[in-house]
């Protein structure tokens, strides 16, 4: 019996050892499939990309198999690709999702928790941990990481990992899909032929390519709109890591700490936070010895459009690297003769502590610093989990109680807006970005103002307040040669006399300004019965007064230009006012928009005003004065194959003003006769060798190669002189005063940045409202400057009619926010100009009118360039 009893406990032993040794995590992630295995090549071999659709197979095969990762689509993008990202932790943890993702909205909101209850829900919850890779398409390595940082956390069992999958909910995103897969294919398309480096011809994403890392807060494309929503609605993740390339050469990777300046409304405890994580990652590389790892150099964080700053302000921790690479996955090798001069004797310093001395450097390596950088991040969430979720609650907590007892105490939206169409997109966007709104539920006074019923109100005391203080105030750009102590990192920091240093980005973005739309700051406490709004809707459109000639429609608004292409689309006849006049009373101003009620009824100019919400008036008789009739311009946009984002921008906001247009590349400007199929051509901002030369030979495959070319040059000068319209956008403005000989000067072209610097502000610009151009635009707004032309006309020969200006920069206080060094240089120079040449004209427009599609409020001057092409 008692042999019996042994044998049987052996058994059993034997019958549980076999249990933990097959079913184990360890034993079930042998059964996952590496991504070799999958792919047939490893994560970064040489030559090799994974796209988009390979790498959603690989997540869900991996999900069939595996209890510790659950996939899910948060959208689609541009192209209608689905976008999906991966969730991945322990067992227990990936059953839990929704609870966890409660309590993290509940620290980042704050309110209804007390302190000790934040404390528990911190002990209780798990750090959310996002990283992504690929949001810039063609930096190839981070988005390649991802999937090898997938299986690597699903089947990792050593004590650190573990704790990872314990600790932490890590989210892995590929969040560009459209990009990704274009750059594979691109790349796939020109492997071993002499193209195998070139850079993409088009965009990686659909509009706006590279500047969907500039779009966080404007949120114009579905992709950073999915982002938003699921980063700052669902999940509110407590660390957001976002990954990029290149390094600056020959450094192998920057990690934070980030170089100057340092946004002001930026909480001191994330700061802190992101230097911690910054020196964990650098520790991690000494300590697999890993070379090349730089700090505190290039790459700042004062603008406030990038995705990890729209983090930050959310009390997300953000952190980036960029993480040098050749091109795609061909490898290269550097000697130290291909390093800058300055690098060449490998001197260390406290943040360049290990330079690399050359070598081979292939998508493998850039992929393995990818790795340990990622592994790192999410080692210090699960270490210091609890840590982590209080501060988001400590952050947000702190600043409700800050702005409570210090101005800005917040800023009002009046009722009363030149375009409350613009108002209310503004205030639904701050809805959408987790702000909080709130509306007057009685009148007020607010700083000696009155304000009626139904408000907006903008506190400042509020979890993301400093948010909303960092997109409303005006910017003050800290001139850094006059602080040497915050970049110099020496003994002793000296003053030097050299060219203004530049930030990253631009140096002033005021959203209300850019939008046109006035608002009020609060100096002093605010007292009044206010509720919380989720969306604010604009009061109902309507058609009013009495007559029967017409319509009269408001210009001033934007919804006047969707009226009037509506209008034009379904054959009815549109004018626009050349002057002002009167009807019923009532002053109107000039580019009213003018519809007889013969070519289009009171039905339809009813269904129009309530689907616009615009506000119709009638009219009895057909106003005494001169006006333009409008016609639907048959307009061309030059595309050029260098990947042009202005152009993109242009693109999508033309199409969203339901413009009709034919886009168009070198070749069909070459080909001649474009104004007998073009009323107006548009070149976006470019620079005019780029525009005339393009691609070297030899750089890109045959098709892309070259610019317009000199025979390009003369077809769009004969295009004009035979009655065309060419409209130019910033720098591109250049091409027609240097080769078409205008009487126009950019005054700012050959100056030194020790006399002009001017790298990205909002400046006054005031405008002639009798051009047409300039119809419906206020006398005075704000412009976005970057080192943009600035013009002086002149009288030219009596055969010629003079170049007209459309509005030009005031004799003082030309700067609304930001910086500029030598703003002299633009007192009463003309900023927008009209150059007639031949039949035709030129319209000059110097400043970004529609840039990354912020600029609301200047948007009008292209669409009235447009109209004023074919107006009759």
């Amino acid at each position: 019996m008692k042999h019996y009893v042994i044998k049987k406990i052996v058994l059993l032993a034997a019958f549980f050892s076999f249990l933990i040794l097959h079913f184990s995590p360890a034993a079930f992630a042998q059964k996952l499939p590496a991504p070799e295995d999958f792919f047939g090549f490893k994560v970064g071999a040489d030559y090799h990309l994974i796209n988009y659709g390979q790498a959603i197979d690989y997540w869900k095969k991996l999900e069939e198999l595996s209890n510790q990762i659950k996939i899910f689509e948060y959208g689609k993008s541009a192209d209608g690709n689905p976008m999906i990202f991966a969730a991945i932790s322990s067992k227990n943890n990936i059953s839990k999702l929704d609870y966890y993702k409660n309590i993290s909205k509940r620290l980042a909101l704050v309110r209804g928790l007390t302190e000790k209850e934040a404390k528990g829900l911190s002990a209780e919850g798990r750090a959310i941990v996002w990283i992504d890779g690929g949001l810039h398409a063609t930096e190839v390595a981070p988005a390649q990481h991802i999937i090898q940082l997938t299986y690597d956390l699903l089947t990792g069992e050593s004590k650190k990992i573990k704790k990872m999958r314990d600790e932490a909910i890590v989210m892995l995103v590929l969040p560009n899909p459209d990009g990704m897969n274009m750059v594979a294919e691109w790349y796939q398309n020109n492997l071993n032929t002499p193209y195998e480096t070139s850079p993409l011809p088009w965009l990686y994403q659909r509009y706006i390519g590279h500047d969907n890392n500039r779009d966080s807060f404007m949120l114009s494309v579905p992709e950073t709109r999915n982002i938003n929503q699921l980063v700052n609605h669902d999940w509110y993740p407590h660390v957001f890591y976002n990954h990029h390339q290149r390094s600056p050469f020959p450094s192998l990777i920057f990690i934070p700490p980030d170089s100057e300046p340092t946004n002001p409304n930026l909480h001191p405890l994330l700061l802190r936070w992101q230097n911690f994580i910054g020196a964990a990652i650098a520790k991690a590389f000494e300590s697999e010895r890993k070379q090349g790892a730089i700090s505190r150099f290039l790459f700042d964080t004062w603008y406030p459009g990038y995705v990890t700053q729209v983090c930050d302000f959310h009390n997300i921790i953000s952190t980036f690297s960029e993480t040098f690479l050749y091109h795609y996955a061909t490898p290269h090798f550097y000697t130290v003769r291909d390093f800058p001069e300055e690098y060449r004797d490998f001197t260390i310093t406290l943040f360049f502590t290990n330079p690399w001395k050359g070598g081979w450097w292939r998508l493998q390596d850039a992929v393995e610093y990818c790795l340990t950088a990622s592994k790192s991040v999410i080692d210090i969430a699960a270490k210091h989990r609890e840590e982590l979720l209080y501060a988001k609650y400590a952050m947000g907590t702190e600043t409700i109680e800050r702005y409570k007892n210090e101005p800005p105490y917040g800023w009002i939206i009046p009722k009363k807006q030149r375009d409350p169409g613009t108002t209310t997109q503004l205030i639904n966007k701050l809805i959408t970005l987790d702000i909080e709104v709130y509306q007057a539920e009685e009148p007020f006074r607010a700083d000696g103002n009155d304000y009626p019923e139904g408000t907006i109100i903008l506190p400042t005391s509020q979890p993301f307040g400093r948010f909303l203080k960092t997109l409303f105030e005006i910017q003050v750009y800290p001139d850094l040669r006059k602080y040497p102590d915050l970049w110099q990192s020496i003994v002793d920091p000296i003053k030097l006399k050299i060219p203004p240093l530049r930030s990253y980005d631009v140096l002033g973005w005021t959203l209300p300004l850019q939008m046109g739309i006035k608002t009020v700051t609060l100096h002093t406490p605010l007292q009044v019965k206010m509720r919380r709004i989720q969306k604010y809707n604009l009061d109902k459109g309507s058609v009013s007064g009495s007559g029967n000639y017409g319509f009269l429609i408001p210009y001033t608004i934007n919804k006047g230009v969707l009226a009037a292409n509506h209008i034009l689309k379904a054959g009815g006849e549109v004018y626009w006012a050349k002057e002002s006049f009167k009807s019923n009373g009532k002053s109107y101003p000039p580019g009213t928009v003018i519809v007889p009620r013969s070519t289009f009824s009171a039905e339809k100019i009813k269904i129009l005003a309530e689907n616009l919400a615009i506000h119709v008036a009638r009219t009895k008789k057909k106003p005494s004065i001169k006006t333009f009739r409008l016609t639907q311009p048959r307009i061309a946009l030059y595309q050029p194959w260098t990947a042009n984002m202005d152009e993109g921008w242009t693109r999508l906001i033309l199409e969203n003003h339901e413009f009709p247009f034919t886009t168009i590349h070198n070749a069909e400007i070459r080909a001649g006769s474009l104004k007998e199929r073009f009323d107006v051509i548009i070149l976006p901002d470019q620079r005019p060798r780029s525009i005339i030369n393009g691609h070297q030979k030899g750089t890109m495959p045959p098709k892309y190669v070259g610019g317009i070319s000199p025979s390009g040059l003369r077809n769009l000068k004969k295009f004009v002189e035979l009655g065309g319209t060419l409209v130019t956008l910033g720098s591109s403005s250049n091409l027609p005063i240097e080769e078409f000989r205008l009487p126009v000067k950019n005054t700012l072209k050959s100056l030194k940045s020790e006399e002009f610097f001017a790298s990205g502000l909002l400046v006054k610009a005031i405008f002639n409202q009798n051009h047409p151009v300039a119809y419906g635009m206020p006398k005075e707004t704000a412009c976005f400057f970057a080192n943009s032309p600035t013009f002086q006309t002149w009288a030219s020969s009596r055969e010629k009619a003079d170049a007209r200006v459309i509005g030009k920069y005031p004799e003082e206080n030309i700067i609304l926010s930001g910086w500029m060094h030598g703003e002299e240089h633009l007192k009463n120079r003309a900023a927008a100009v009209e150059v007639p040449l031949g039949k035709g004209k030129i319209i000059l427009l110097g400043f970004r009118v529609q840039h990354r599609g912020q600029t609301v409020g200047t948007f009008k001057l292209l669409f009235n360039s447009l109209f004023y092409a074919s107006a009759k």
